[in-house]
């Protein structure tokens, strides 16, 4: 089995795009990250990492500080998503010019694409043919193949 015969849709955001824009598009599309389109590079960006963004560096470093949050103090964290690109998020990342690949071939097998995932610690990723993107295969559609 490959890659293109278990790709599912997936909305790809651009950089340029506001964050909450590509939010709003992986909550309808129900996926685990958002793909993001950086110049013809496809990369994958768990949804667990979009919210580190907003939170404050203190927070990051030490979540048990977050208990000092009031509910007033996380309408700032929506607020700040407010006020975000996804090239923001991209930022944010650790050395994202050196993150790992994200995207596999359509030819990648089911070995090759659980690789990529477990290398990059990602629940998902972009499926691209000859420079196209066909979709993304998601961990969970993965393991149903694995198992089925």
């Amino acid at each position: 089995m490959r890659a293109r015969d278990i790709v599912v849709p997936a909305p790809v955001v651009a950089t340029g795009q506001p964050l909450t824009d590509a939010l709003r598009a992986l909550v309808s599309a129900g996926l685990p990250g958002l793909v993001v389109d950086a110049g013809g590079r496809f990369l994958v960006i768990p949804a667990s990492q979009v919210l580190r963004v907003a939170l404050p560096t203190y927070v990051r470093d030490d979540p048990s500080l977050a208990r000092v949050w009031d509910e007033s103090s996380a309408d700032a964290l929506s607020a700040t998503l407010g006020t975000l690109t996804v090239a923001d998020l991209v930022r944010a990342l650790d050395r994202p010019e050196r993150a790992p690949d994200t995207a596999v071939d359509g030819d990648a097998t089911v070995v090759e694409i659980a690789a990529v995932m477990s290398a990059a610690h990602v629940p998902l990723v972009a499926v691209v043919d000859a420079g196209r993107f066909l979709g993304v295969v998601t961990v969970n559609g993965l393991v149903d193949r694995l198992i089925a």
